[in-house]
């Protein structure tokens, strides 16, 4: 995963030179270089992107210094004063507290840097953007096609699984569910938004309680991740209501792809594909590095993900149980 040091022969300066950054001229290793802040390499979905940077890197030849911020604000600015040290030439910056953007592009000498996900100020030369809303309205919309042939959409309650009002990201996936739905059928009367139910813990402990207030069937529950999702199928497990639930969610994270696979109530997740990542950014960056062009804005690619076309997707998918 991500590396709090350099390697010995990215972190070699030249002869004389500092290692610290000036504003009048910064320090620039010999050798052209990219530095990657991570967000947080304890995050699966993390893992995936530095996984694929790193992968594009090898393959590009060309030297990557890794940083993991650990998603905090002092990890941020360590990672910062790391890659001027290291006299990277771009910058890859996963980070995402908006008032340190400028102090990282300073510290950086103001390095080429492509954004994934939030912006990274002024040095910011193209961002990797996620179409969160439509992500949301593409699980939204296989439910709501699944609802309409499966029921007729004659569904008895509809459960979201969102994480507060504090998180945007999550709130545009919500949104997007609930268009999507509604692209195929109207939204039942019971409808539940759950808050804070983003992890496992949270979503079991609180669909379980949902659970003990819904009568009949069929129970519909979007997710605003699949980690969620798997806690609300242990909740319908431990109230004996597996069979009368179904699921839609998010990311398609490796710990969820057999369950989509083999559980006939997991209608679809939608991928992102984070490990994809690293083969659009760092081309586009090195090219930056040459003084090319780049788009200002890189959009993800989404997938929608079913048991038809998981182990297309994700080869590496666990076998059904016998």
């Amino acid at each position: 995963m991500g590396s709090a040091t350099p390697s010995a022969a990215a972190a070699s300066f030249p002869a004389g030179s500092s290692a610290l950054p000036t504003a009048s001229a910064p320090f620039r290793s010999e050798q052209p270089s990219i530095g990657y802040i991570s967000l947080d390499e304890s995050q699966v979905f993390v893992q995936a992107v530095s996984a694929g940077i790193r992968q594009a890197a090898d393959a590009a030849g060309i030297d990557l210094i890794e940083c993991d911020s650990g998603w905090t604000r002092e990890g941020v600015q360590a990672c910062a004063g790391q890659l001027a040290a290291a006299g990277v030439h771009g910058v890859i910056s996963f980070q995402p507290f908006a008032d340190l953007a400028a102090g990282v592009c300073e510290t950086t000498g103001d390095a080429p840097t492509i954004g994934i996900v939030y912006d990274q100020g002024p040095c910011q030369i193209s961002l990797l953007a996620i179409d969160q809303a439509e992500s949301g309205r593409l699980a939204g919309a296989a439910m709501g096609a699944f609802a309409a042939e499966r029921w007729d959409c004659d569904v008895k309650a509809w459960v979201s699984l969102g994480s507060g009002s504090d998180d945007p990201i999550g709130g545009a996936r919500m949104d997007g569910f609930r268009d999507g739905y509604q692209e195929h059928c109207a939204l039942p009367s019971d409808t539940r938004a759950l808050a804070d139910a983003q992890h496992m813990v949270t979503a079991r402990t609180q669909v379980a309680t949902a659970l003990g207030k819904i009568k009949g069937k069929p129970i519909l529950v979007a997710g605003v991740s699949d980690i969620a999702i798997l806690g609300a199928m242990q909740a319908a497990t431990d109230a004996g209501r597996a069979n009368q639930v179904w699921y839609g969610g998010q990311l398609a994270d490796p710990e969820v792809r057999a369950e989509i696979a083999c559980n006939d109530h997991y209608i679809a997740s939608v991928a992102q594909l984070p490990e994809h990542f690293g083969t659009t950014l760092v081309p586009a960056l090195i090219e930056a590095m040459a003084g090319g062009e780049v788009a200002p804005r890189i959009d993800a690619a989404l997938e929608v993900v079913t048991a038809a076309n998981v182990r297309t997707l994700f080869p590496d998918t666990p076998a059904c149980d016998e």
